[in-house]
């Protein structure tokens, strides 16, 4: 579970829940590995489903030790969030494990959209209706236009970490971070940036 801290207030307001993978005879297996694979051969569902139950168990740890309004953050593919019954299954969980949507935020990629924008948008009204937010993961990477990421029913833009890790770079020049940040504010989303880890990067966002 990777942290996400606000800057308005310097503390954790929530955790993103990270698959891994660990076999006897691979050892440990990237989810750049094994994640196409699961999409591929449709396993992407029940696997997407044991992470979403872990996650929810995580939450009920943080609210038994009195955290809970600190929330979690799932990623979620295509396959699965255009699943019919996604949505009342992801419900029908949150409702027996007794999960405030409101401390679920579901993370999909810019991909999903180009396909199947408007069944997407759709399924997100729902969601977002219910309490749960969203975030659209590696942002700056995918293939959606600007017209379109006005429109999207989501919360978050999450830039991605290579936009963050130029910021290391010896001529930030060419670094157009701040442009997107920038750009996200204005298209009336929060941002998070995704893989800070030194203090000249974290600078840009105050």
């Amino acid at each position: 579970y990777q942290p996400i801290m606000s800057l308005q207030t310097s503390n954790v307001f929530s955790f993103e829940a990270l698959a891994r993978l660990r076999t006897k005879s691979m050892g440990l297996v990237s989810p750049a590995e094994f994640i196409p694979l699961a999409e591929v051969t449709k396993l992407i569902i029940p696997l997407g489903e044991l992470v979403i139950v872990s996650a929810f168990h995580f939450l009920n740890t943080l609210k038994e030790r009195g955290y809970d309004e600190i929330g979690v953050s799932i990623n979620i593919s295509a396959i699965q969030l255009l699943a019919p019954d996604f949505a009342d299954r992801l419900f029908e969980s949150m409702e027996m494990m007794q999960i405030n949507p409101r401390n679920v935020s579901l993370e999909i990629t810019e991909s999903v959209f180009v396909s199947d924008y408007d069944d997407v948008n759709i399924m997100l009204e729902t969601l977002r209706g219910a309490g749960v937010h969203i975030a659209i993961d590696d942002f700056g990477m995918g293939h959606s236009s600007l017209a379109r990421e006005k429109e999207l029913k989501v919360d978050f833009l999450k830039i991605d970490k290579y936009f963050i890790d130029k910021l290391q770079d010896k001529d930030l020049s060419t670094a157009i971070t701040s442009d997107i940040i920038s750009m996200s504010h204005k298209l009336g989303h929060k941002t998070i940036a995704e893989g800070v880890e030194y203090e000249n990067q974290l600078q840009w966002f105050y």
